[in-house]
């Protein structure tokens, strides 16, 4: 029963920000929608992502969209100030965090990569690899359970994958091969086609405050403005 009810909330978390109300998996407090939160339906995404019956409600927890912007690549993102802002590191063009919240033990990320024009592999490749980072109580392949699709951001194509598990979490680099399992995650990447080459944003983090973070990192994703 549990992995259908986390199974019901990724694909509810996935379809709801683009224009429900209501989540019977959030507790009592997750009752308003922020000011900031747009509820207009995007009809961009794939037929198995329309369903509009699957709703959501906004935790009510505000955000401010109005932190330091960055250009990359050719686009213009603008973060929430309640993000804090790590900056850019290794391969990371930028790098956020957020809570942790509840009874959450570590904080959600939000990490943004940009390798160059043509570099950094295809969407395809990059996106199987985030839902490889993944594992699933019950053993089933990730790819099963995540769900993907894309969108349309003032005239960008987006490729979006969520889903929830166990989080692999890499430690020490790529190239180690070590890792950490991280129970009861979300993970959340969306890929812009920028003029410049792709850029890819990868939130992940426990549960409950990356259901929050992930509020305003999907309007700020659907705000995104090309450069100049």
């Amino acid at each position: 029963m549990a992995l259908v009810k986390n199974s019901l909330i990724t694909l509810v978390v996935a379809a709801g920000f683009w224009g429900c109300s209501s989540d019977n998996n959030t507790d009592n407090k997750n009752s308003s929608i922020p000011p900031q939160t747009s509820q207009q339906t995007d009809n961009t995404q794939e037929p198995a992502q329309k369903d509009t019956s699957l709703q959501y409600d906004m935790s009510g927890i505000p955000f401010d969209l109005s932190g330091k912007p960055m250009t990359i690549a050719g686009i213009t993102y603008t973060p929430a100030i309640q993000w804090k802002d790590l900056g850019a590191a290794d391969m990371k063009a930028a790098s956020y965090t957020y809570g942790p919240l509840e009874s959450d033990k570590e904080p959600a990320q939000l990490n943004v990569f940009y390798f160059g024009q043509g570099q950094g592999g295809s969407i395809e490749a990059n996106v199987d690899r985030w839902i490889k980072q993944m594992s699933l109580p019950d053993g089933r392949d990730p790819a099963t359970a995540a769900i993907r699709y894309t969108m349309d951001v003032n005239g960008l194509p987006a490729h979006v994958v969520t889903l929830f598990g166990t989080f692999n979490e890499s430690v020490g680099g790529m190239m180690t091969g070590k890792t950490v399992p991280r129970e009861n995650s979300r993970l959340i990447g969306v890929i812009v086609e920028a003029p410049q080459g792709n850029v890819f944003f990868k939130l992940t983090g426990p549960d409950y405050t990356a259901k929050i973070m992930v509020e305003a990192f999907m309007t700020m994703v659907k705000q995104i403005q090309k450069a100049g």
